[in-house]
């Protein structure tokens, strides 16, 4: 999945699919998968010794749409010797016409819940802009510019857009996981990619085998145009919605990831 200020992002001008001819089907494999997360990169004066944790995705097709249930749990130890639990879990329901989300995100340190966000958000159509209603925070509402797009929607954006040969794609995206509302995403599609080799056995051979992109995202508020991303993220993000080797960028510091488990969901029976 390519989602949340956990998981993604990046900005520039958006390149449109050629409208004359029709754009490569996509489809995303329900699935299950669990990483071990460590230190990837850190400066020197960032404070961040070493990250020990693990990340959980579930994103699975439903009836009436797609659910997304992310869950990072990591240790981070600073250069004193200190060590900070950081707990974050991020749930989402997305219509398949891609007008109509909910959102949950709760992140906790050592314990104490640091921040809830809750809500749901609707286009007025394709293409178009729409609202973003929240119930925690109470009473916070924002506007989603035209062309914003859900998470889903936008790995299906991707995955089509690097299918007809595209290289760069730039959308605005709303996600719940901020309540900075949409941000702009820019994402780098590299050359296509061989399925990988050596997978362990927990890791479905079936999923696996599937070719894929190497992909990098910055993710900007929508309203600053200059200046260094939010986060950036680079993963391999394979033709059937799988995500490999995630490695998540902030100013400071790395998060790098390993693939341990992966395993398909049932498809629903409607």
């Amino acid at each position: 999945m390519v989602r949340s200020q956990l998981f993604a992002g990046v900005t520039a001008a958006a390149l449109m699919l050629g409208a004359a001819l029709p754009a490569p089907s996509a489809e995303i494999a329900s699935h299950r998968a669990s990483y071990t997360l460590s230190l990837g990169t850190a400066r020197t004066n960032s404070g961040v010794a070493a990250i020990e944790g693990a990340m959980f995705i579930e994103w699975q097709e439903v009836c009436d749409g797609w659910t997304i249930s992310q869950r990072m749990r990591f240790q981070m130890l600073d250069t004193d010797g200190e060590k900070i639990d950081n707990d974050i879990s991020f749930s989402s329901w997305e219509a398949k016409d891609g007008l109509s989300y909910r959102f949950t995100l709760r992140s906790a340190r050592d314990g104490e819940v640091t921040e809830t966000l809750r809500g749901r958000a609707t286009l007025d159509g394709p293409g178009k802009g729409g609202k973003a209603l929240f119930t925690e925070p109470e009473g916070l509402e924002l506007d989603l510019p035209v062309g914003t797009l859900f998470p889903t929607e936008h790995t299906l954006v991707l995955i089509r857009g690097a299918l007809a040969g595209q290289n760069l794609i730039a959308r605005l995206v709303f996600d719940g996981a901020t309540a900075d509302g949409a941000l702009e995403v820019n994402a780098i599609l590299g050359a296509r990619q061989a399925p990988a080799s050596g997978n362990g056995p927990r890791i479905s051979a079936e999923l696996a085998q599937s070719p894929g992109w190497r992909t990098r995202m910055a993710f900007f508020k929508a309203e600053e145009k200059t200046g260094a991303p939010e986060y950036e993220t680079s993963l391999i993000l394979q033709e059937n919605g799988v995500g490999r080797d995630y490695q998540f960028e902030y100013p400071e510091f790395a998060i790098k990831s390993k693939l341990d488990l992966l395993e398909p969901l049932p498809k629903p029976r409607c």
